[in-house]
Formats: structure tokens, sequence, C-alpha cells
């Protein structure tokens, strides 16, 4: 099966139908499925997709706020996002944007969003109120992942094509600092409590520890073949990496920075985010089309859920594990592949 580089049909069940509300099956994971523009909900108390949204064209990236109530999905082909209720599953309009949004993030409040433009090399500060764009701030070539930190101060994104992850500072909106790590950085997560960023190195197949208030380099760790993104999971004790081309997930110690297991999910693993109890993580499988649902301490596949046509769920697509640490204010300065741009 080959993909567009930003890229069966399924019928959502309702809620009801289960026997529970939408206002009580929380908290919800959004998949964003890039071959038929849509976003699947599933209820993560009964994982069962229990909505189905329509969005703009080649949804890819998305990120739900801490409080679970904004959800933010970048349509890479319609140069735009797209904007969800988190409670109500509503679309509730639309900002639109440069040539290619893809990694998206939304501070804890709700109010703020930023999305990296893969073409045109800035993140853009979004107003989600006044549905603005409030700033362009120039990164490195091809920025992809971000990621908020939890006192919404600092902002993170991985440059793919200049090999870095570039620092910014939330208020000043401007870069603070920007570190060379592995080839092709795509997706990227924060360790609070441990003072660490990671990033999932596509080229060079492995992961790079940095220390999240200066940037310094820790470690690299070898992991499978296209690594995509990444997640922290069992009290952040463990970071999970999904493999593209190996259809595995990485299990990383994060104590001892080793890897400690391989797990098998679906074909074209890509999105991976954390469900709050730190017990599950969710892997969304772009050939597949479906999520892998992982337990975290035993190291098992829980069960696999069916979703829509190409589900990437690039980024944040469960409302995040609070951090309660704050980061110490030191930093100065026979399968088709897809294209490049995939990772």
């Amino acid at each position: 099966m080959s993909r567009s580089p930003w890229l069966s049909t399924l019928a959502a069940p309702v809620a009801l139908a289960f026997g529970v509300s939408l206002a009580q099956a929380k908290p919800y994971a959004f998949i964003t499925n890039q071959g038929e523009d849509s976003v699947s909900v599933i209820d993560t108390a009964q994982d069962r997709v229990v909505k189905t949204l329509k969005v703009g064209s080649k949804p890819a990236g998305v990120a739900v706020s801490g409080d679970g109530r904004t959800v933010l999905v970048t349509n890479s082909a319609g140069k735009d996002v797209t904007l969800i209720d988190g409670e109500t599953l509503a679309v509730t309009g639309s900002i639109p944007l440069g040539e290619g949004p893809l990694g998206a993030a939304v501070d804890s409040t709700g109010k703020r969003g930023y999305v990296a433009d893969w073409y045109e090399h800035y993140v853009s500060v979004l107003d989600l109120s006044a549905r603005k764009v409030l700033a362009k701030i120039p990164v490195g070539k091809s920025p992809s992942g971000l990621v908020v930190s939890s006192d919404d101060r600092r902002v993170y994104v991985a440059n793919r094509d200049s090999d870095s992850v570039s620092l910014i500072d939330a208020k000043d909106l401007k870069v603070l600092a920007t570190q060379t790590v592995g080839q092709h950085p795509f997706g990227i997560a924060l360790d609070e409590a441990r003072n660490r960023l990671y990033t999932a190195n596509v080229l060079s197949n492995d992961v790079s520890v940095l220390e999240a208030s200066t940037l310094k380099p820790i470690q690299t760790l070898r992991v499978g073949e296209r690594p995509y993104a990444l997640a922290l999971a069992d009290g952040g004790r463990r970071v999970f990496v999904t493999n593209q081309y190996d259809d595995t997930v990485s299990v990383i110690d994060a104590e001892r920075l080793e890897v400690i297991d391989t797990l098998e999910v679906g074909e074209y693993p890509e999105g991976i985010a954390a469900h709050p109890d730190g017990r599950r993580v969710y892997v969304a499988n772009w050939f597949s089309n479906s999520v892998s649902v992982i337990d975290t301490v035993k190291l098992q596949l829980l069960t696999t859920i069916p979703t829509g046509d190409g589900s990437r769920a690039f980024g944040q697509f469960i409302a995040p594990v609070s951090q309660s640490a704050p980061i110490p204010s030191t930093a100065r300065t026979s399968k088709t592949r897809p294209p490049a741009q995939s990772g």
C-alpha cells in the first residue's frame, strides 16, 4: 500500500450503544485518519471508537490540551487546523495556516496552540480563542514534533532536515537554544521530572537524550528501523518508541537509559501517546488502519482497535499526564514505503 507523503471507511459506533454517554466516556484518544480526512475518537475506558469526525484535507498532527477540552488537528493538504471540543466531540472551527502544517501542541490552558510548518520552516503561535495566528517563529528546516512544558513557558521543536532541536521561549516568542541530534529527528517527548528531552531520529535509527533545560546531550540509544514518535509511561520510568519499518515499539528504561524490550504492533506504527494512568500506551498503525494498546507494566499487547484509513495521530492525541517538576531555567541561548517526508 502506498501513501502520500502527508498521507475502507469504518462506520463509527455510537457511545450509547455501549451503555455509556459521551459525557461519561473519558479520556478520549483522537486518531487522525489521513486517508479519509477524519478523526476517530476512542473512548479509552472501553477501547472502542465512539465517534468519527470529518476534518480537513489529509490530517496528520494532533494535540490535546492538558484538561482534555481543546483538540487541535493539522490538515497538511488543507493548509489549516481544525479545532475540536474535547468534551462535546464537535468540530468548532478552523484556522488557516501556511503551506505545510504538521506537528502541533497545545498549552495547559487550551488557549494557545503551536503548529510546525514543514515547508516554510517556522512555528506558528495560535490564539485558539480568537482563532488567529499571533506570530511565526523561524526555526530549523522541516520542523515536525512539538512539545510544551507543563508551566507553558517553553516549547521544544524537532527540526527534521536540520538534524536539530530548538528551544523556544513561549513568552518572548524567540529561540533560546538549538542543539544538533541524530539524523532527521521527528517525534519528541519531554520528561520534566528527570529534566530530559527525547527525540526519535528517523534516519540514524536512534533516540537522542538531552538535558531539557540546556539541550546538552546526555546519551544516544539505538532502537528499531525508522523510529518516529515517543511517549513516556509507567510514571515516566519507561519510554516507548514507534519503529515504522519494523512494525514494532522499542521500550527504554528511563533510569538505566537502555532498551529493555521490543514489542510487535500493527503495520507501520507512527503516533504514540500514553493514557493518563500511565499503564497503557496507544499506537496508531498507519498501514493497518488501527490502534494497538500496550500494557506498559507487563509489556504486552492488550488489544487492537479498528480505526479509519491511514491512522497517523502524530502528537499528543490523549490529554497528557501532568508533570509536577518544573524545568530549571538555565537555557540561554513486501511493503511499499512512503516518501521521506513521512519520517
